[in-house]
């Protein structure tokens, strides 16, 4: 039987210093029938010096690269590879991910297991080691909870095999993720054709896809064999007021796309709370954020607008939904997280 065909698509923008280890990494993978996407967003650092010379070079996968004439985020980016490829896998890539040799074929494997099985989040480990060399989980799959925070499993614990076990998750991460095409095709917008909603950009677009593709029907898998290397940014340079802004906006984006307004109703409460918390995080930290935050909420009545085409569509009743999945809000864990990442003290995370 020969291999299923993949596409890796890499968004890239202003990571030049990243590139090398990124494309080296898949090109090294032991799956035979593997093509790699990169996209740059109009990057001003030189990338596309070193794209142009990775491509032209001798590879055992093809390499190809998308120009784009200006930032279109990690949606728009995505949206314009899946025009030009074909391939029944694709993969979404950030360029600050290494995999190991055999993950592109561990996480087909497993894609390919079931019929309705539409997504595979493998194991991401953080680059960063902790002080004693231990490695750090980045991530075992998304969790989504009743505050409507979503949460990478197992984030920023020390590696000891508790995320051994593969099986059923809520969604993945959108630094690496495996996706059968059917599924992409199938939960995009039909109003706009979009995978990957261009809305929000960046952050919170692969949560929105996680819930959209559970609405519909479709499965998610975490594939603890298919490992890859995720370098997670920091309370530095990533706090810009622009990617804080996002952050906040989206996650309300998204809970008024997805979200049953039954459940929502009974988790109002621990809701506003925990948006109260992130706003004067903002207020005391990042305060240039706060107006672009709030700029974004005009972006509201097209939520809703694509919440009535969502619901139109959906196979799966959306209380069921949160039900399955929306775990319980662990406060302490949560305010514990936020102190490290604000301070600088997570593990794993570069500075």
């Amino acid at each position: 039987m020969s291999a299923a065909k993949v596409a890796v698509i890499v968004v890239s923008w202003n990571t030049a210093d990243l590139l090398a280890a990124c494309l080296a990494a898949y090109d090294a993978q032991d799956h035979p029938d593997l093509e790699v996407v990169v996209v740059d967003n109009a990057s001003a650092d030189g990338s596309r010096t070193v794209l142009d010379a990775a491509a032209a070079e001798p590879r055992r996968h093809p390499l190809r690269v998308i120009h784009q004439v200006d930032n279109r985020g990690f949606a728009g980016a995505v949206n314009d590879a899946l025009a030009v490829i074909e391939a029944p896998i694709v993969a979404f890539s950030n360029v600050d991910v290494v995999p190991e040799p055999d993950l592109v074929s561990r996480a087909v494997a497993a894609l390919l297991a079931d019929d309705w099985r539409g997504t595979v989040a493998p194991k991401l480990l953080r680059t960063v080691r902790d002080p004693q060399g231990r490695d750090v989980i980045d991530s075992a799959g998304h969790e989504l909870t009743s505050a409507r925070l979503v949460r990478n499993l197992g984030e920023g614990e020390l590696e000891d095999g508790q995320y051994d076990a593969a099986g059923p998750v809520f969604g993945a991460s959108g630094a690496l993720v495996f996706h059968r095409r059917e599924m992409l095709d199938d939960v995009a917008w039909r109003s706009t054709g979009e995978v990957l909603t261009e809305d929000l950009f960046a952050f919170f677009e692969d949560v929105e896809l996680d819930w959209r593709a559970r609405l519909l029907g479709w499965d998610a898998w975490y594939e603890p064999q298919a490992v890859a290397r995720h370098q997670r940014g920091g309370a530095g340079p990533r706090r810009t007021p622009r990617v804080e802004a996002l952050n906040w906006a989206n996650r309300l984006l998204v809970v008024a796309t997805c979200d049953d307004r039954g459940a929502w109703l009974r988790a109002a409460p621990l809701m506003i709370l925990t948006t109260k918390l992130k706003t004067f995080e903002l207020l005391v930290s990042v305060p240039r954020a706060v107006p672009s935050a709030l700029a974004r909420l005009r972006l509201l009545p097209r939520a809703k607008r694509r919440r009535q085409e969502l619901m139109a569509r959906a196979r799966r009743d959306p209380a069921a939904v949160v039900h399955a999945w929306a775990e319980p809000f662990r406060f302490g864990a949560w305010v514990r997280t936020w102190w490290r990442r604000v301070t600088g003290r997570a593990r794993g995370v570069a500075r």
